[in-house]
């Protein structure tokens, strides 16, 4: 250990009075400041974590859509050939209505095939009540009905039968075979399977949209496997969007809060250091008679602000470092106990844990010893420029 260390931990417990109650509130100051920075970090990104597994779950990674003549048979057929590619599930939309007594609701008629594998192990892990048969729909439009798994409602298809008049609504009665659940609106209040036979019968020559869902073994892939896909069909009319384009304004929007509530948040560490930079100020008046001997023996300036520097920098280091670890402690009984609870129908999450990213934990950390180098420079300059002959003439 360095003499210029040893004497900056040994000014540092050698307090008394006013300076031990000041290194105490710097002390604490840093801490609280760390900690709060640290916990609200880990709010947000456990936040952005736990949304993203429940767009994961119930969401595709990627959505390749045809365009023109593009045939989704033949893209299915090469982008099967892609080795992250898990599981892919051609589809048709279709727009219409579902109608119970006087009850209407607008719904995307997602024609499938009830065979395809992909299909029974997506969809059959939200089933909640029935099988996967007839009219699959979502819990919302169930609840909006007020249909259950065996009863009928009517399909109505508002542009089915072209006359000289004008469109006259197509309906067909259907059976309600079964009730998904995935937690995600846009799903859950809109989203009903069909046989992709059935639906075709009925919806015939009306206006459709047709693609496939891709499943990958690595979700956070998903942009890599997007531009091998890319590149596989370019020859093919299609569009193709990853899960990260579809929800980029949102994850955006959510990283720049972050960002933001961590520069003011950091403000907490900087009106904590004024309290070292108060601290070293009395130092210095404190230990003026040091000063001279040291400077007597030959310490050049710079050694004595390389003392008072360190006697800062080892306050916001010890305050970081307990900061830290109390809040993975806190973090830790969150997260066990998840005691952050919201109401799970708004954010589509029963309770959102504490995520400390490493990251975040680093970020904080050396702001926090640059503003506490930052906050030392002042007095330890004073400190150095005390003249030697007016002290010793003094004492």
């Amino acid at each position: 250990m360095s003499l210029h260390l040893r004497i900056a931990l040994r000014y540092l417990l050698s307090v008394k009075g006013s300076t031990l109650l000041i290194t105490f509130i710097s002390f604490f100051g840093v801490f609280l400041s760390v900690c709060a920075i640290l916990l609200t970090l880990g709010v947000f990104t456990g936040f952005q974590d736990s949304l993203k597994e429940k767009i994961l779950a119930s969401a595709p990674h990627i959505i390749i859509s045809a365009v023109g003549g593009a045939d989704p048979k033949r893209i299915e057929k090469k982008v099967k050939e892609i080795p992250e590619v898990r599981e892919i599930l051609p589809f048709t939309l279709y727009s219409a209505i579902l109608a119970k007594e006087d009850r209407l609701q607008p719904i995307t008629v997602k024609a499938v095939d009830y065979g395809e594998r992909a299909f029974k192990d997506l969809i059959g892990k939200h089933l909640r009540k029935g099988k996967l048969e007839d009219l699959v729909v979502g819990k919302g439009v169930a609840d909006v009905l007020g249909v259950r798994v065996g009863d009928r409602a009517v399909l109505v298809f508002p542009t089915g039968i072209r006359t000289p008049t004008g469109f006259i609504p197509k309906t067909r009665e259907v059976r309600i075979g079964g009730i998904f659940e995935t937690g995600a609106y846009d799903r859950d209040f809109v989203i009903v399977f069909m046989e992709e036979r059935e639906a075709r019968r009925f919806f015939k020559r009306g206006f459709k949209f047709e693609g496939a869902e891709v499943y990958i073994n690595d979700p956070y892939r998903a942009q890599e496997v997007k531009e091998k896909i890319e590149q596989v069909l370019k020859d093919d009319l299609y569009i193709v969007r990853s899960w990260i384009d579809l929800n980029k304004p949102l994850f955006n929007a959510l990283q720049l809060e972050k960002l933001a509530l961590f520069l003011i948040l950091l403000l907490m560490v900087f009106v904590a250091s004024f309290n070292i930079t108060s601290l070293l100020f009395v130092k210095s008046k404190e230990k003026v008679r040091d000063i001279a001997v040291l400077k007597t023996f030959g310490m050049e300036s710079s050694g004595i602000r390389r003392i008072f520097v360190s006697v800062g920098l080892t306050i916001g280091f010890l305050g970081a470092l307990a900061g830290i670890g109390a809040s993975f402690l806190v973090a830790y009984f969150v997260n066990e106990y998840k005691l952050i609870r919201v109401p799970e129908e708004v954010y589509m999450m029963s309770y959102i844990p504490v995520h400390i990213k490493t990251l975040d934990l680093l970020a904080t950390f050396f702001g926090t010893l640059i503003l506490s180098f930052a906050s030392s420079l002042l007095p330890a300059v004073r400190a150095s420029r005390e003249n030697i002959v007016n002290i010793l003439r003094n004492e």
